[in-house]
C-alpha cells in the first residue's frame, strides 16, 4: 500500500506543473494468464496535449504508473494514441518502456527492464470524460533468458484538463 501511495504522490506532484491535458486511473486485475497469481492493480496515467492531431485521432506522450496486491509495480514512459471510431466511441493504444520491481512475492519477468503494450476500447461519457476496457501486455520483449510475460485487464476513466 506504501508504494501505491508514494507512486500517487509523485504522479501528482509530476503532473501539476506539466499542465496535463488528461489523467486517467485504472483498475483491474493483473496475470490473467491462468498460471493463479491474479492479484487487483490500480494504475494512474498522466497523459500529455496531443503531439500531434489527424482526421482519424490523436497521439500524446504519456506516464503511467502500476501496483498490484502482491508488490509488483511498473513505470514507463511512451507514446499513445486514440483513435475516433465515432463521436463518442474510441480505441486506445499505447506503447511503454519502463522499470518493473517485482517487490516482495511478485512476479518474476525476467528482469527489471519492461514494455507495456495496451489496447483498449472506450466512450466518451462527456467532452471531459471517458471510460474504457484495456489488456495490456509487459514483457521484457526477449532481451532476458527468461520472459513469461504477464498481462492484465483493467477499467480505466479518464479526465481531460
Amino acid at each position: 500500500m506504501k508504494r501505491i501511495i508514494y507512486w500517487t504522490a509523485l504522479i501528482l506532484v509530476l503532473s501539476r506543473p506539466l499542465d496535463a491535458s488528461e489523467l486517467i486511473v485504472g483498475i483491474g486485475i493483473n496475470d490473467v494468464d491462468g498460471r493463479g497469481t491474479e492479484t487487483i492493480a490500480i494504475e494512474f496515467e498522466y497523459h500529455t496535449d496531443p503531439i500531434r492531431r489527424y482526421g482519424w485521432g490523436t497521439v500524446s506522450g504519456m506516464f503511467v504508473v502500476k501496483a498490484d496486491g502482491d508488490h509488483d509495480s511498473y513505470i514507463g514512459l511512451g507514446p499513445s494514441l486514440i483513435w475516433n471510431t465515432s463521436d463518442k466511441w474510441f480505441v486506445e493504444g499505447s506503447l511503454t518502456v519502463g522499470y518493473y520491481d517485482e517487490g516482495d512475492g511478485g512476479t518474476n519477468l525476467g528482469g527489471n527492464l519492461q514494455f507495456r503494450s495496451l489496447i483498449g476500447l472506450g466512450y466518451r461519457l462527456s467532452d471531459r470524460t471517458r471510460l474504457s476496457v484495456a489488456i495490456d501486455h509487459l514483457s521484457n520483449a526477449g532481451i532476458e533468458d527468461f520472459n513469461p510475460g504477464r498481462e492484465a485487464v483493467s477499467v480505466r476513466y479518464g479526465v481531460q484538463f
